[in-house]
């Protein structure tokens, strides 16, 4: 995640005083309660200094743009959600098979997608490609479910699971995303539905599954 800030030229400054902390403090949790409410249209200096109770004056000293909070709130609860997928690849028993893990993933994924909003993942994309130093690293936050997988399907003893490479295993992460959020982003139809659920399931499966010998 860190990686991820730097990118997007977020700094804060360390405070020198106890009261510029708290002041810091005090803005980070009024930014995450207007996040969790998923209205990317209340991200802005007005909804903030009413939630945080400080004046647009302290916010533009403290936080510089104030896009720069929200996008640092909604990179900390990616991050959040994306360790929590992978703690919950390690929770599978060694006999699991591919199947299973992969229709839980994308209940799970569908689940803290809805729960995030649309709004709010279009509004981090939106802003993040226009300050990324890289923006073809845009992806790079799938990287955290990388280890855990490869750790998982060594140690599975199903025999459903093929075992990728490191670098081949990095773009398998990137298209089970892909599947998974981008009918949600682009607003199609399909997303959340069964069409959605069934599509993602096959097409993960066909990246990590051992072929079937007849």
């Amino acid at each position: 995640m860190n990686e991820s800030l730097n990118s997007l030229k977020i700094f804060f400054g360390e405070p020198k005083q106890s009261r510029a902390q708290k002041t810091l403090d005090d803005l980070l949790q009024a930014a995450e309660k207007i996040v969790d409410g998923a209205d990317a249209e209340s991200f802005d200096a007005r909804s903030l200094a009413k939630v945080s109770g400080y004046s647009l004056g302290t916010l533009i000293k403290r936080l510089g743009a104030i896009e720069n909070i929200f996008l640092y709130t909604i990179a900390v609860a990616r991050s959040k959600t994306i360790r929590k997928i992978a703690m919950d690849i390690n929770r599978f028993g060694p006999e699991t098979t591919a199947k299973e893990v992969v229709e839980r993933l994308v209940d799970l994924a569908f689940t803290e997608i809805e729960r995030v909003g649309t709004s709010v993942i279009r509004y981090y994309e939106k802003r993040a490609l226009k300050r990324l130093s890289n923006p073809s690293k845009i992806y790079e936050y799938t990287n955290e479910v990388v280890e855990p997988l490869l750790s998982f399907i060594e140690s599975n003893r199903s025999n459903t699971f093929r075992m990728p490479t490191k670098t081949e295993a990095t773009y398998i992460c990137r298209s089970m995303f892909i599947f998974l959020e981008r009918p949600f982003v682009e607003n199609d139809p399909v997303a959340g539905s069964d069409e959605h659920r069934n599509m993602a399931i096959q097409n993960i499966l066909g990246l990590i599954e051992a072929k079937k010998v007849c």
